[in-house]
């Protein structure tokens, strides 16, 4: 597979831009600033958008790999309280296959530049279910209570704990045992999940590097593995 050079890299400047725009209350500051944004946000990430869209055209059949609109910082006017600021502190990348149904979202593949983040504070790569509904939410439960035997496979394979090395990420869990389910089952704290992905932080170095486009590509196969797991789980065909 090739790889394709990206023009312009991101640096630590990137998230200092991105902090500095999230603390704007003049709309026409970005105008202002147009040509610092184009260089140090939109030209970056739409080049690594392209990139990872022509790599994974054969590994991620079905997903849309969005290229326009990409780093669009500037937010919308219903959203923009009285007072508040005119833009947005981060930016995202998102490729997941179409939902036929508007409530519910199918597992993604996700990079986003989150320096106010008070968690990742920094740039992200993460995968799988992030916002669930009750029904895909019971159903990767019940996959996970049935037999949790593939996730735990997955997440001991070597190319995939290379590249992501924990499991599940805990950050949004029911605090008691969801009804239906057994207390004592030995995965009682993957059930209590409320979303079902992985996520690492790039350090500057990584994020910053010309092989980034690349090296994100890897990543996103590795998580599309993922995600046909937790697809099988809410479609009910575990």
């Amino acid at each position: 597979m090739k790889n394709i050079p990206i023009l312009e890299t991101f640096s630590n400047e990137s998230l200092e831009f991105l902090k500095l725009a999230g603390k704007q209350k003049n709309e026409d500051w970005l105008s202002k600033n147009d040509v610092k944004y184009q260089r140090l946000i939109r030209a970056p990430l739409l080049a690594l958008a392209e990139s990872v869209s022509y790599e994974l055209t054969t590994d991620a059949r079905g997903y849309h790999f969005p290229l326009r609109g990409i780093g669009r910082i500037r937010k919308p006017v219903n959203k923009v309280e009285h007072g508040g600021a005119h833009f947005k502190d981060w930016v995202s990348y998102i490729a997941t296959r179409p939902s036929k149904n508007r409530f519910e979202k199918n597992p993604l593949l996700f990079f986003g530049l989150l320096p106010n983040d008070p968690q990742w504070n920094g740039v992200v790569v993460a995968g799988g279910l992030y916002m669930t509904s009750s029904l895909q939410a019971r159903r990767v439960r019940h996959a996970i209570a049935d037999d949790s035997g593939p996730f735990k496979e997955l997440f001991r394979d070597r190319a995939f704990k290379k590249r992501f090395k924990h499991g599940f990420e805990p950050m949004m869990k029911a605090q008691r045992c969801p009804r239906g389910f057994d207390a004592d089952h030995p995965d009682i704290e993957w059930i209590k999940l409320k979303t079902f992905f992985v996520c690492k932080k790039l350090t500057t170095e990584e994020f910053s590097s010309q092989s980034l486009a690349q090296n994100l590509a890897d990543d996103f196969r590795q998580l599309l593995r993922l995600n046909e797991l937790l697809q099988k789980a809410v479609n009910g065909s575990w």
